[in-house]
């Protein structure tokens, strides 16, 4: 992962021998990073997430059951909808936990193929190869998707589709960017506040109330259910960790809303600060400060900045990286220390990363719309 940053080449730039050979070396390269993922994918034992979480859910879908009343899902229709699609491989003899997995590992070579092509559009972004491998290669993503098989990379493969889309248009609003925004959230509400950071003028208005009303759509069919589901999606159960402001929760689990509203208001505040400024950075900025605020952790969390930081680039990143590799090594294999600093330094690598991104979004660079 490379700590500094490259200007982007003209995308008409003639194309010599070296040229070429860079570019085969970074296919292979992206070839064994993607088989090896999809070797862990298929080879990995299954977690104890699929046959408490997935497994149960992926069933009720089957059978046509509610899922927000007699399974665990707080989360949009879509994601239940998939867990059908992969129960049904699975009753034709495939694995269910492998074909989730290598479901979402080829959805996180998709991320890394739209950084490939967001890249060049991003001022001070690295270039399209390094941050594309970046991303494929991160070892928290490698465990998180590849190997737990969590799906936020689904909300996130959408979002950053939405960035790019709007970047192509020069920075104007798009009925695409807003269905694309809705579909992030109706893949997991990770992405709630981020359609927030296109409201500008009344194009943004209309891509911003597309974002929000897509996901809403998906819940029709389910309209009996509606107060169950209601308290599903919109009551947060945090993840107690020992972790920032989540030391509190520990302390009094009452604490618990507290955090979560104060986490919500920072995300207002900092979407606020960030109108006008470039999206990139905007959608980063906003991830770290959910981030912070977090009432709990899951490894899932560590997730959500990581395509925007593969794209930037820096030392906050790979000190990101190395300090959520090492909680999530030391949580899965229960080292000394997991459970108490490894959580603070984590947290502690998220205000460094958001200090040094908001002294780039204060300079004039980043402040052009985009």
């Amino acid at each position: 992962m490379a700590l500094t940053s490259t200007s982007p080449s003209p995308p008409d730039a003639p194309r010599g021998p070296a040229s070429r050979r860079r570019a085969v070396l970074f296919l292979a390269g992206a070839a064994v990073i993607l088989g090896l993922r999809l070797w862990l994918a298929v080879r990995t034992p299954r977690l104890y997430e699929f046959d408490q979480f997935w497994v149960p859910i992926a069933k009720a879908q089957a059978e046509g059951r509610n899922l927000w009343t007699e399974t665990d899902y707080h989360f949009f229709p879509p994601w239940a909808w998939l867990l059908g699609g992969f129960e049904a491989l699975a009753r034709r003899g495939a694995d269910f936990a492998a074909v989730q997995r290598v479901f979402l590992t080829l959805v996180d070579a998709g991320i890394a193929a739209l950084l490939h092509r967001l890249s060049p559009r991003i001022p001070g972004a690295l270039s399209p190869r390094t941050a594309a491998l970046s991303y494929l290669a991160n070892p928290v993503s490698v465990f998180v998707v590849s190997i737990q098989g969590q799906f936020d990379g689904l909300a996130l493969a959408f979002l950053v589709a939405a960035v790019l889309v709007s970047v192509r248009r020069n920075g104007s609003e798009t009925v695409p960017a807003g269905i694309l925004l809705g579909l992030s959230i109706a893949a997991k509400q990770v992405t709630l506040f981020h359609p927030l950071l296109w409201l500008r003028g009344r194009r943004g208005a209309a891509s911003v109330a597309i974002a929000y009303a897509l996901p809403i759509a998906t819940l029709l069919p389910y309209a009996g259910s509606a107060r169950e589901i209601a308290k599903s999606l919109l009551v947060y159960y945090s993840v107690p960790r020992s972790y920032g402001l989540s030391e509190l929760v520990l302390w009094d689990s009452r604490l618990g809303p507290f955090v979560s509203v104060l986490g919500g208001a920072a995300a207002l505040a900092a979407i606020l600060w960030l109108r006008g400024r470039e999206r990139t950075r905007a959608c980063l900025f906003l991830f770290l400060v959910l981030l912070f605020f977090a009432p709990g952790l899951g490894s899932q969390y560590l997730l959500w900045p990581l395509p925007f930081g593969a794209l930037l680039g820096g030392a906050a990143y790979v000190v990101f990286t190395a300090a959520s590799t090492l909680w999530i090594v030391g949580s899965f294999y229960g080292l000394p220390g997991s459970g108490q600093w490894m959580g603070q330094l984590v947290w502690l690598s998220v205000g460094a990363w958001m200090f040094m991104e908001s002294r780039a979004l204060s300079s004039r660079t980043v402040r052009r719309l985009a």
